[in-house]
């Protein structure tokens, strides 16, 4: 019992030192991501429909 205790409280003083980002740091970061993650579906999408379509031509 005695480490388990020793080891939340590592827990916690090691969480006191994290730099946490700000409000709007946060939703910026996230703006970014949901951004990236569209364009980079729509490349993949892209990629993938042109494939289709090559590989429907040669094998019709």
């Amino acid at each position: 019992m005695k480490k388990i205790k020793e080891f939340i409280e590592g827990v916690r003083k090691e969480m006191a030192k994290v730099s946490w980002p700000s409000q709007q740091e946060l939703i910026d970061s996230t703006i970014i991501v949901i951004v990236f993650t569209i364009i980079i579906s729509a490349f993949i999408f892209g990629v993938d429909q042109v494939y289709s379509t090559i590989l429907g031509a040669i094998y019709q």
